[in-house]
């Protein structure tokens, strides 16, 4: 089957990438592995007020609003984040990316669910790649946006990312009202935090980050929760998925570019990829835009797209990756004098005053910390 661009992988980043393409008067198909868009995804779905701006979404796909979040300490403590305005939104995922591909499809794009690529090469005149039911695509270029995916990204020789984080949630009945939290210490996430984020008064996404034992950072993430009578006493399904930590060597090829998670285009403090997905979604349509209609598809000509990205999320990635290792190596104890001193001094009051500390560019509040401690 010949096209223009084949896109491989039909997450929100995969997906709106191929309508922008579509958009842009290019024959588009979509490759997705799994049989079906499935309706329960492992992510907590919430963005910021300033990407749904950017990006816009439909009412019908929000399932929460929130302008406040509670902090708690490893032994207890709480902290309150809160603004006057709204600051983030939480995505009913499943729906956002049906209605996101039904976009795309009217756009034109094609879609083939059940392909799971196993063969990707470079003829010199295109890409052909295989899938492992036997069926040959080729096309003039192919955008990876495929989640972490260490096999696509050694078979397109873009390395691997080494590293990753456990992402577990799992949707939970709640006996009372809650507002947003998050639960921090060693015992719950290794490196990162739980969450309880509620969908309405009845229900809520209860889920975790962690570097290593998932199933045990959950069940004590469970306990945490059901000790303060916000959630029932009984075993809860959740999805495990694994969340990259770090980049590719490269994110680019010989007519291919890597977009989103399989890039690690993701804030490394939290995991959210959606927003920084989008962003470099956009530079990644703009460059193959301008290089198939040049005839410009070689590594070196493609090269373009990478300096694009980190020009605008790569100080942002950096800075990230070091505030992710600094928490990671503090322990319960110095933690909780930490939350202590913030509550003391009025910091988290201080900072939340700052308009510009936005909920997505961390690097900002970071350094707002170093001038101000």
């Amino acid at each position: 089957m010949n096209t223009d661009i084949l896109v491989i992988g039909a997450g929100p980043v995969g997906i709106y990438t191929a309508k922008c393409l579509a958009q842009r008067g290019y024959e588009v198909r979509l490759l997705e592995k799994r049989p079906e868009m499935v309706k329960q995804i492992c992510c907590t779905g919430l963005i910021s007020t300033e990407c749904a701006a950017k990006y816009g979404f439909e009412a019908e796909h929000v399932q929460n609003i929130f302008s406040e979040a509670t902090v708690y300490s490893p032994y207890g403590r709480k902290l309150l984040l809160k603004r006057n305005t709204p600051q983030a939104i939480m995505l009913d995922r499943g729906g956002f990316q049906a209605g996101l591909l039904k976009q795309a499809v009217n756009c034109g794009v094609q879609i083939n669910f059940g392909c799971q690529v196993n063969g990707l090469e470079n003829t010199g005149n295109g890409i052909c790649i295989t899938t492992k039911g036997g069926q040959t695509f080729f096309a003039k270029a192919a955008v990876l946006a495929a989640g972490y995916n260490t096999e696509l990204s050694w078979a397109a020789g873009l390395g691997e990312i080494k590293h990753f984080a456990f992402g577990l949630q799992g949707e939970v009945d709640t006996s009372i009202p809650t507002a947003l939290s998050l639960f921090t210490g060693k015992a719950i996430s290794q490196g990162y935090f739980g969450w309880l984020s509620p969908i309405n008064d009845h229900a809520a996404k209860m889920g975790l980050l962690t570097r290593k034992n998932p199933n045990e950072c959950w069940s004590i993430l469970h306990n945490t929760i059901y000790k303060q009578g916000l959630i029932p006493d009984r075993n809860i399904k959740y999805a495990c998925r694994p969340i990259p930590a770090g980049n590719l060597s490269a994110s680019f090829g010989d007519r291919v570019l890597a977009v989103g998670d399989f890039a690690g285009q993701l804030k490394p403090t939290t995991g959210g990829g959606i927003y920084f997905g989008l962003l470099c979604a956009d530079l990644a349509v703009a460059c193959l835009d301008k290089k198939i209609k040049t005839n410009k598809l070689s590594k070196a000509d493609m090269a373009e797209y990478e300096k694009s990205w980190k020009a605008l999320i790569g100080s942002e990635l950096y800075i990230g990756k070091l505030l992710s290792r600094i928490y990671a190596g503090l322990d319960d104890r110095l933690l909780e004098q930490i939350f202590k001193k913030c509550a003391a001094n009025g910091m988290i009051e201080k900072m939340a005053a700052k308009s510009h500390l936005g909920f997505d560019w961390h690097g900002k509040a970071f350094a707002h910390l170093l001038k101000t401690r």
